[in-house]
Order: structure tokens, then C-alpha cells, then sequence
């Protein structure tokens, strides 16, 4: 089994792709005119990349959703939930995000002008 600290490391280089993975991807989304939906897009990138949940249902180590929900969904089809442990968090904190992205965006916006 893995150590606290192995987990810590591994979180920072999977950090450090997902950031050069963002770069690239904000190459691609810069030109969306309007800002609000360029903002949402880069929104949903960062929920599906960086949502942790634990990597094992009895394990208290963190890892991204994504690859927990893929790893589950398609090794592991007829076992648990499946996609579902992993897209649950997924979801929560993507609509939690852009609700507080509408919320808070007049007010910033307000504020720079």
C-alpha cells in the first residue's frame, strides 16, 4: 500500500500534467467571444480534472474523479456503482461552481469597472 506522502507526490505530478494539459486547452478557448461562456468551459475542465474522491470505498487517500469513475465504469461493470462513484462528485461540484460563477460574476465584474 501506498504512504501518505506517495500519494502527496503523486497528486503534485498529476497536478503539474492537468496545468500543462491547461495550458494547451486555454490555446484552444481563448477566442470564445463571449467571456461568460469561455469562463464556464474553463470551469467544467477544472471540476473534471481536479474533483477528488477516494480511490477505494475503504481507502481515506483521494483521487481525481475522473479516473476513478473510468476506471470503475469500464474494469469493473458488473461491481458497485460503476460510472456513478465518480461522476456523482463530478456533477455536485460542476453545478455548485458555475452557480457560484453566476453569483459572484456581476460583482466582480462591478467592481473592475
Amino acid at each position: 500500500m501506498y504512504s501518505a506522502e506517495s500519494y502527496f507526490w503523486g497528486w503534485m505530478a498529476y497536478s503539474f500534467g492537468v496545468l500543462c494539459l491547461f495550458a494547451v486547452y486555454w490555446l484552444l478557448v481563448r477566442k470564445i467571444s463571449p467571456k461568460w461562456l469561455k469562463h464556464i468551459v474553463v470551469i467544467c475542465f477544472l471540476v473534471l480534472f481536479f474533483t477528488p474522491v477516494t480511490a477505494y470505498p475503504d481507502n481515506p487517500y483521494l483521487a481525481p474523479a475522473f479516473f476513478v469513475s473510468l476506471y470503475e465504469g469500464v474494469m469493473l461493470k458488473n461491481q458497485g456503482m460503476g460510472f456513478q462513484r465518480g461522476l456523482a462528485p463530478i456533477l455536485a461540484m460542476g453545478s455548485i461552481s458555475i452557480v457560484l460563477y453566476g453569483l459572484l460574476s456581476p460583482f466582480l465584474a462591478r467592481r473592475k469597472k
